[in-house]
């Protein structure tokens, strides 16, 4: 890990607790379109036909808080993780053992709430997120390479093996940002290693492109980290804090600037094809042209939409599970592509953390100002714009420039989070009534995230109150109402117990003993 410029409190931070609670709120504002959609069509944008009032509320939901709350979260889940690494040093205690339980339990929770309640859950990512980015920051070099070489000779396997060879990219991924954590102050050596096969590299993805011999995204993928961690090397080399936040702005700039550039190819250049025109693409262990997966992905995402529609309007409560059950697999095998994103925004968060920002945010306040200023602005505008070409994906093989208008909208994610943050701890000193709102919701986020998905199936699932299809401004004010009730709820039982239910059990696997629970007299 690189070096603590500025250790945090070891206390519990109180404006963490109200940005978890305020995410908490945004992301319930989303995940209840999907109560009454099927979760397939995440990530389509919105739904056509919508009027009047439902319209607005989509759109200023799907603008002003879609993608930009789970990134919120997920900044606190790193902050979450340099702050346990802080105090189980000053403790002088180990630490992984204990955050691999607490990994392990993350992701005991999110598969029982994928399987039993709701297959939009964010818990199961999370929990292999973090499993990435320890690897990232502390696996020795040796095994992290084995483990990248080993994913590699698997992908030469037959399916099933082959699936496993997926894994070799984000674990490359991780090896090349934990390389430049803890490269040595040499920058300019180690900026040459990264540059020269970065280069070559997008040579060789150019060729590619040119003669339409494959698929050229991946490679270009791989060229662009090299270079730019070379860059960053080279621009921002030495050790310390500000590493963290580099590297994890580069991931997250790069992943979702190359998909944004892959959509606009095809959206500007009608017929180009994943950085190719005849680029191949493997769909079940077979090699098929690019627009030819495409339609077969099409064909599957309206399968799989029809069959959530059926099962969860029409049938049982077992047939919900089994059927969730029956996607699991599936679900898993893409974790590891946005685990590499996850890795990225922790980076960010635990930099707020060992920065100092997170502990004391006074002698942050113009960087907060700036943040808010420029980020908000910029992240928000980034998905407007992309509004002006689609704000859905329309039915059909092509997406009309969608997925163009989508990369747009999720690279502005970020810059709209970290400006949403600042401009709630600038506000929080002039503005406590907001700590009051939020805190007790942030302090039982994950009870609270739990109830959310009980609360939500249990009324629009067809084994409970039936009432999917309920309007788009109708389901906004059910989550508002139902994130009053947790706040209050949260504000009494936290005059009474010290942790939610699900924190209490989370906090004993983790240390393996009991917490007391009951507030003090």
């Amino acid at each position: 890990m690189t070096e603590t410029q500025a250790p945090a409190s070891t206390s519990r931070i109180d404006a963490l607790d109200v940005l978890r609670g305020f995410a908490l709120v945004g992301i319930c504002l989303v995940n209840v379109e999907f109560f009454n959609r099927p979760v397939a069509q995440s990530g389509a944008g919105m739904p056509p036909g919508l009027q009047g009032l439902d319209w607005l509320v989509a759109w200023v939901v799907a603008y002003f808080f879609s993608g930009k709350f789970w990134t919120i979260f997920s900044l606190l889940f790193g902050m979450g993780f340099a702050l346990m690494l802080e105090r189980a040093r000053l403790a002088n205690r180990p630490f992984l053992p204990a955050y691999l339980r607490r990994i392990g339990a993350l992701l005991v929770f999110g598969l029982l709430h994928y399987c039993l309640l709701w297959s939009g859950d964010i818990l199961i990512s999370y929990a292999i997120g973090a499993l990435f980015l320890l690897l990232t920051l502390f696996t020795r070099g040796r095994w992290l390479l084995a483990a990248i070489l080993g994913c590699m000779a698997l992908s030469l396997l037959p399916a099933p093996w082959r699936t496993l060879g997926g894994l070799a990219l984000p674990l490359g991924f991780v090896g090349l940002v934990a390389l430049y954590l803890r490269g040595k102050p040499d920058k300019a050596g180690f900026a040459l290693a990264m540059f020269l096969p970065g280069a070559l590299i997008l040579i060789a993805a150019l060729l590619q492109f040119l003669l339409d011999a494959g698929d050229a995204l991946m490679l270009a993928v791989a060229g662009g980290v090299l270079v730019g961690l070379g860059w960053l090397a080279l621009r921002h080399g030495g050790t310390g804090t500000g590493r963290l936040w580099r590297a994890g702005i580069a991931i997250y700039v790069l992943t979702f600037g190359l998909v944004t550039a892959e959509g606009g190819l095809r959206y500007l250049s009608p017929g180009a094809a994943a950085l190719g025109p005849a680029a191949a693409t493997a769909i079940d262990g077979r090699e098929v042209d690019a627009d030819v997966a495409r339609g077969l992905r099409h064909r599957e995402l309206v399968q799989r939409s029809a069959q959530e529609r059926r099962v969860l309007t029409q049938g049982s409560y077992a047939d919900a599970v089994a059927m969730r059950i029956s996607h699991l697999g599936e679900r898993l095998r893409d974790e590891a592509g946005f685990s590499v994103i996850l890795v990225g925004v922790f980076l960010i968060g635990a930099w707020c953390v060992q920065s100092g920002m997170a502990a004391n945010p006074a002698p942050w306040q113009a960087l907060l100002r700036r943040l808010a200023w420029i980020g908000l602005p910029l992240g928000i505008g980034l998905g407007l714009a992309g509004s002006l070409i689609a704000t859905g994906r329309p039915p059909g093989v092509d997406d009309q420039g969608y997925d163009f208008a989508y990369g747009l909208l999720a690279l502005g994610s970020l810059p709209a989070s970290v400006g949403y943050m600042a401009a709630l701890l600038l506000l929080l000193p002039r503005w406590p009534v907001l700590a009051r709102v939020f805190a007790p919701l942030g302090r039982m986020a994950l009870s609270n995230y739990l109830l959310q998905s009980i609360v939500l199936s249990l009324l629009f699932y067809g084994y409970g109150a039936g009432l999917w299809g309920m309007g788009r401004a109708a389901q906004s004010g059910v989550a508002l109402a139902l994130c009053g009730v947790q706040a209050c709820a949260s504000a009494w039982w936290l005059a009474r117990y010290r942790y939610g239910p699900a924190e209490w059990l989370w906090r004993a696997v983790t240390y393996l003993r009991l917490p007391q629970n009951t507030t003090k007299p």
